[in-house]
């Protein structure tokens, strides 16, 4: 004769403390990012004041210059910034000077 023995409670869903932990985790993550994604009506207020436009970035961008521009190199990482400034102004105080 065969004994039948009740399945086991909890077997299929165990859920720990870190699970838990995650949960809350993550419900508060959730939250916190929705709060940021709300825009202050301050600053909202100060975008509108900020009336930057393309046409005027357009116009800015007809103003300058793009024909005559001359290429800066930046220091490289074994160089000190310091020497790299001061012989570009030597060289712009002779051009200068010229």
């Amino acid at each position: 004769m065969r004994v039948h023995h009740p399945p086991k409670k909890g077997i299929h869903l165990r859920v720990t403390e870190q699970d838990y932990a995650l949960l809350l985790a993550g419900t508060f993550m959730l939250l916190s990012s929705c709060k940021l994604a709300q825009v202050d009506p301050a600053l909202k207020e100060k975008l509108k004041q900020n009336t930057v436009t393309l046409e005027s970035e357009y116009e800015k961008l007809e103003k300058s210059d793009l024909n005559n521009w001359e290429n800066i190199r930046g220091p490289s990482l074994w160089e000190d910034s310091r020497t790299v400034q001061k012989q570009r102004r030597e060289a712009l105080h002779l051009k200068q000077s010229d």
